[in-house]
């Protein structure tokens, strides 16, 4: 009871911000500059993290990488998809735009799949409430 307590908080907290965020006003095109290089990072760590998380069924170690990929890589993925997509809200649509926002959206989607394959992971390869490393 008590985990679905706290995964339902968190879930509750990130919907929280993402709508205080883009409730917040537009700035203009002041943030522009950081989204090039977001939409860049956003697939690849996608693809990276998904990769490490595959790895994790033939690795002789993996407890180790857990820690690595739920708390930088996942992260990554789906934080920097998110703010493309919170900086171009509202822009008109061109082609680089558009191109940046569907790098975004794979990101989310490749971080997302992450999550689900490495929480089946933990899920059906390590023992409840042990911890990382045990």
């Amino acid at each position: 009871m008590q985990i679905a307590f706290q995964v339902f908080v968190s879930f509750l907290l990130v919907v929280g911000v993402l709508w205080f965020m883009w409730r917040l006003p537009r700035e203009g095109e002041k943030l522009y500059g950081w989204a090039p290089p977001l939409a860049f990072i956003s697939p690849w760590a996608g693809l990276i993290s998904l990769t490490v998380t595959i790895l994790l069924w033939f690795l002789q170690a993996p407890d180790g990488w857990l820690p690595a990929i739920f708390l930088v890589l996942d992260p990554a993925a789906i934080g920097c998809g998110v703010l493309v997509l919170w900086i171009y809200r509202g822009a008109e649509a061109s082609e680089t735009v558009g191109a940046q926002r569907i790098q975004a959206k794979v990101g989310i989607v490749l971080g997302l799949l992450c999550v689900a394959v490495g929480y089946y992971y933990v899920m059906t390869h390590k023992t409840p409430f042990t911890p990382v490393g045990q």
